[in-house]
């Protein structure tokens, strides 16, 4: 079996006065994140709280050891 910590980002967008997730757009944030992710050559998931591509900002309090999240806001 593969020995390798997972890590499941979560994307969320300002909506009717609420963060929530949008499948379409985290999927979209989700395959710009591999991109980050293979462009930076990225091997400390810590890095991942750089990630700010199309307005999404990490969050640190709502964020997760295996569970960063990242926001957005129109």
């Amino acid at each position: 079996s593969l020995e390798a910590e997972v890590i499941s980002p979560v994307f969320k967008d300002f909506k009717n006065g609420d963060y929530k997730i949008i499948s379409f757009h985290a999927k979209k944030a989700r395959g710009l994140m591999t991109r980050f992710i293979l462009s930076n050559n990225l091997k400390d998931p810590k890095d991942l709280e750089k990630f700010d591509f199309q307005g999404y900002k990490y969050s640190k309090k709502l964020s997760k050891d295996n569970a960063p999240v990242f926001l957005r806001k129109p």
